[in-house]
């Protein structure tokens, strides 16, 4: 214990391993960004109305570089999900940091059907959002230590938020509500 913070707590605090502490300034995270994804044009958002502040569009495959870039600078992942655009999924993750606060948010879109990388060894919370994700899109993350159902029946052999989704009259044989 030093200064009432246990050892194991004082190893996740910033050290030698992060990136300055640059985050808080707006302009500074988007140099950072610019600098490491020059083929995905940041974006200011309008903060007050959409709730964050930069925006950019990665591939799938450079979500992990993104996601250790911005934990190394000492960001952090608020949530993740997804959105069925029909021909594909849209995966957006929203980072944010402490200090003055910077959101960003990051598309990722995927075809139907394709494996996106998992981030959840680079931050162990986005696990949850992963496995959300997975069941009710059916994203299959490639990496993720234990991608299973989270909140529907481990049989379950679909996923309600999908725009081709069509519920049965009755989703747990007697149970459930009618539908008409």
């Amino acid at each position: 214990m030093f200064c009432g913070v246990s050892n194991d707590t004082a190893k996740m605090r910033p050290g030698k391993d992060r990136l300055p502490k640059i985050m808080h300034p707006k302009e500074s995270i988007k140099s950072l960004l610019s600098q490491h994804f020059r083929e995905a044009p940041i974006r200011p958002a309008d903060e007050p109305f959409k709730g964050f502040h930069l925006q950019l569009d990665l591939p799938k495959e450079r979500i992990p570089e993104l996601a250790q870039l911005l934990h190394k600078a000492g960001g952090t992942l608020e949530y993740m999900t997804a959105v069925d655009r029909s021909d594909h999924l849209e995966l957006v993750y929203v980072f944010g940091t402490y200090g003055e606060p910077v959101r960003i948010r990051a598309n990722v879109r995927v075809p139907k059907g394709q494996t996106v990388p998992s981030i959840s060894r680079i931050f162990p919370g986005a696990d949850w959002h992963e496995r959300e994700v997975f069941d009710f899109f059916g994203q299959i993350f490639t990496g993720h230590p234990d991608l299973k159902r989270i909140l529907l029946p481990e049989d379950a052999d679909y996923y309600p938020l999908l725009k081709d989704f069509k519920a049965p009259i009755r989703l747990n044989g007697n149970k459930g509500p009618i539908r008409a």
